[in-house]
């Protein structure tokens, strides 16, 4: 049997629906599906109910997106394993806390509070969760396997915005209260995860360290960490690029269209199927397929969405548009996490390189949405035009990426 190929007992074994990748999936889908992309709608309830004004979902998504970057860089400054696993047990119980806090507090400044833990506890749980799902998986499997926890991300959001269009289309305390129902319910299988990974810390087969198979061959120490810079680079430009759908997109369809917030709701019931389909897609890629090839490719689907969303004003193509970017940023992250397990970084290096990742797509997010909040009320085509060039730049770091992983295989070669 080749290093990475897997007998038929060890695949049913290894089942899609391992308890360890649906705990991760529900994690991903509070901390990002709903924590992040369905605050979108509720944002727009908020302004409706005059909890705060237009430019203030701006503001509030970024302060979050503060808080989610303090803590990236905090959760990649922690080596201790059982300081890792604590912390990801205070910030999983920390996410649906938050939720219920935001449904009492109807002005800005508790609105504010209540992001800034949301942010702090997302970032921890983006980093570290992934990662302590996948333990013990082998890395034959590792694409399939952290895009199915990464889909999480779109089925949370998905759900959110289904239950808050069905329960909750025309109030902003509702629809806290259902996201506030639904992630409390989404934390109990996280919360045994990391329960689960205490008891077995002192296991030695649960080793998360790439096997050398899947790393690429040749790499050397300095160009592997060039290619390093590159995808992160690139994360920058993901989080950023993101902000024209996740953040106004609810905003556009209801300027545009003149639609109620059930239109608005399922806009983002769109995005949320687009990012589950993504994830999945992203799973289930063929193993030979070459990820540094497939991320520029999925990069011009972001490209041909943003484009769409710029111009059109028929509701099936903005959907259309809307669709295709939940299916680039969801087949990006997975490939993304799967292309650095490739590079043959150790298990700790994979860990903190992602957190890294997500501080940087955090830090585009900020950037992005306190640089564009005051253009909200009356220039959204500007940030939606700001959005595609953003994703032409990402576009580019993915190309950049992919020549420098030739690069690095080349040199050996011609070497022999």
């Amino acid at each position: 049997m080749h290093g990475g190929e897997l007998t038929h007992q060890e695949k049913s074994r290894l089942g899609l629906l391992r308890p360890n990748i649906i705990a991760g999936s529900c994690a991903i889908g509070i901390a990002l599906g709903m924590a992040r992309l369905d605050f979108g709608a509720i944002g727009r309830l908020m302004v409706q109910d005059h909890w705060i004004n237009t430019s203030g979902i701006g503001e509030l998504a970024g302060l979050s997106l503060l808080a989610f970057l303090f803590g990236s860089i905090h959760h990649a400054q922690i080596s201790a394993r059982r300081t890792v696993l604590r912390t990801l047990f205070v910030a999983a119980v920390l996410l649906p806390v938050s939720f219920w806090i935001a449904v009492f507090e109807a002005d800005f400044i508790g609105q504010a509070c209540t992001r800034v833990l949301a942010g702090w506890a997302a970032a921890h749980v983006m980093s570290g969760i992934p990662g302590l799902a996948l333990e013990g998986a082998p890395s034959a499997l590792r694409r399939r396997d952290s895009g199915m926890v990464l889909a999480g991300g779109g089925f949370g959001a998905l759900i959110g915005a289904f239950a808050i269009g069905i329960f909750a289309p025309e109030s902003a305390r509702g629809a806290w209260i259902v996201m506030s129902l639904i992630a409390t319910v989404l934390t109990l299988p996280v919360l045994w995860l990391i329960r689960t990974s205490r008891a077995e810390d002192s296991s030695p087969g649960s080793s998360t360290t790439p096997e050398a198979s899947t790393a690429a061959p040749g790499i050397k120490p300095g160009e592997r960490w060039r290619v390093v810079v590159l995808i992160c680079g690139g994360g920058l430009l993901v989080g950023a690029g993101q902000i024209p759908i996740c953040l106004y997109g609810p905003i556009v369809v209801y300027d545009r269209l003149g639609g109620g917030a059930s239109l608005s709701s399922e806009s983002l019931a769109v995005f949320g199927i687009g990012s589950a389909i993504g994830a999945l897609t992203a799973a289930f890629l063929p193993r030979h397929w070459p990820t540094a090839l497939i991320l520029p490719l999925v990069s011009l689907i972001g490209l041909l969405g943003s484009v769409l969303f710029l111009f059109s004003n028929a509701i099936s193509t903005i959907l259309l548009a809307t669709l295709l970017i939940g299916i680039w940023m969801w087949m990006t992250i997975p490939l993304t996490y799967d292309r650095l397990g490739e590079i043959g970084l150790s298990a700790d290096a994979h860990r903190r390189v992602w957190a890294l990742m997500a501080t940087l797509a955090g830090l585009g997010y900020t950037i992005f949405s306190l640089s564009s909040a005051g253009l909200a009320s009356k220039h959204l085509n500007t940030i939606l035009l700001i959005g595609v060039l953003v994703i032409v730049l990402q576009f580019g770091m993915e190309i950049l990426q992919r020549l420098g992983s030739a690069k690095t295989i080349r040199k050996p070669l011609q070497g022999q």
